[in-house]
């Protein structure tokens, strides 16, 4: 008896021993294995290349309080910046103890990062890779990328903050430097050359003549488009812009795009288009998920002189234009004027002019990039990449946020009827049988 306690009292002491020695270890060194899909929470690959492409020294400067916490996430932050990049230094500023300093700095009443590089600044008042690697990226590029939001048709708004407008891809596109401002033709019909990208978001009430004539100049001055619709160009209710679809040589086709293959896992909506395979084309080479258009339109494009086109959203086989009541069953009609697939969601043009490239891109869907759907798949990696191609920063694309693999959990609707039914009646009835069997089993003895 006294042997077992002392074998026991031993155990106990050699157990305390054991966690004691564990948390020295843990308090003095630490370590880490990120076993996410796309190593989100060390240096991702993006990150990465945008260090090795800086060729310049980084000066940060923390102005921060004497939160502790605060001081250690900083140097935590950009101790694994510096592994791939030396020549970032960092200096802090604690705006209680050297007030004179951080008002000489003009920094944020509740800290901020100020980052320096070659004369150029940026400050960022959140603290995360992405916030950085943002700001870094705007110091490479040389002067910010302005984006022109036609308004004035019931379009898509990159300011106001509906679940259909655009203003939270506007916000991400101004954290990398490619700002968003809303334009009426009617009160500036000259387009100027300072708009490096000029956005036609889903117009659904007729243009004047005197607004297409200008977004007409505006093309023939060798300025960059993107032309986002889901009503024919011809429609008596859509916006008439007949004259700059023959310019660029496409058409919206009448009618919403279906497609059988997509159905199972968009959502259970008919008219919701889930592609996960793209032609090949430098914007969707990097995407690294599926890109969700909801109530898209075909496009047909016509091959003209002096411009290159190339696909850049397709569909499966299994699609079709749907012109009729999308209730009921839906399916492809041959004897009307819908349209087999495979049908384009998505298309480039490029026209080489004499001071370079000129680009339009022309997508049968708005939506896909509206705060309610941006944040699914890859659309917002999507139509990141695309205004990056087309106000010329090529290079940039490698440096588009990827969207995890396993971020968001799709499933089919069989897929979510077997888990429905697992958990409201399989699992229930396993458990009580099991119950019934201890019970038995117990009785027996």
């Amino acid at each position: 008896m006294m042997k077992s306690i002392r074998i026991h009292t031993l155990l106990s002491l050699l157990s305390l021993l054991v966690v004691l020695c564990l948390l020295w270890f843990a308090e003095r060194f630490s370590t880490s294995l990120d076993v996410t899909a796309n190593k989100r929470h060390s240096l991702s690959p993006t990150t990465i290349s945008l260090l090795n492409a800086m060729n310049k020294p980084v000066d940060v400067i923390a102005v921060l309080g004497l939160n502790q916490q605060q001081l250690d996430a900083v140097n935590a932050l950009i101790s694994r910046f510096r592994a791939v990049k030396p020549d970032i230094s960092l200096k802090v500023v604690n705006h209680e103890l050297q007030p004179a300093e951080a008002r000489a700095l003009n920094a944020a009443p509740g800290g901020e990062l100020i980052l320096r590089s070659d004369e150029r600044e940026q400050r960022i008042q959140t603290l995360s890779e992405r916030s950085l690697a943002n700001a870094l990226q705007r110091l490479m590029r040389e002067g910010e990328r302005q984006l022109a939001f036609i308004v004035g048709h019931n379009e898509r708004s990159p300011s106001r903050m509906t679940n259909h407008d655009w203003q939270a891809i506007s916000q991400r596109l101004a954290s990398i430097g490619l700002i968003s401002r809303e334009v009426s033709l009617v009160s500036e019909p000259y387009l100027g050359d300072d708009i490096d990208l000029l956005v036609i978001a889903d117009p659904r009430r007729p243009y004047f003549p005197g607004e297409i004539v200008s977004i007409n100049n505006y093309i023939a001055r060798g300025g960059n488009l993107l032309w986002l619709g889901e009503i024919a160009s011809d429609s008596r209710t859509g916006p008439g812009l007949t004259p700059v679809s023959d310019n660029l040589g496409i058409d919206f086709l009448p009618g919403t795009v279906i497609d059988t293959a997509s159905q199972g896992l968009a959502a259970g909506s008919a008219d919701f288009v889930l592609l996960d395979r793209f032609p090949v084309h430098p914007v969707t080479q990097h995407l690294t998920g599926p890109v969700l258009l909801p109530q898209a339109s075909a496009i047909a494009v016509t091959p003209l002189a002096g411009q290159t086109e190339l696909p850049l959203l397709r569909t499966p086989d299994s699609s079709w234009t749907e012109t009729g009541e999308l209730s009921g069953e839906i399916r492809f009609d041959e004897n009307t004027d819908e349209i087999a697939g495979p049908l384009m969601l998505g298309v480039t043009i490029e026209r080489q002019l004499p001071g370079g490239n000129q680009r339009f891109a022309v997508i049968g869907d708005a939506d896909f990039a509206a705060s309610q759907f941006v944040e699914n798949g890859a659309n917002q990696a999507f139509i990141e990449s695309l205004i990056l191609w087309l106000t010329g920063d090529a290079d940039a694309l490698q440096f588009v946020t990827r969207s995890a693999p396993d971020g968001q959990l799709m499933l089919s609707d069989r897929a979510r009827i077997f888990l429905f039914l697992a958990c409201l009646c399989v699992l229930p009835i396993l458990f009580i049988s099991i119950a019934f069997a201890v019970r038995w089993v117990r009785r027996r003895d």
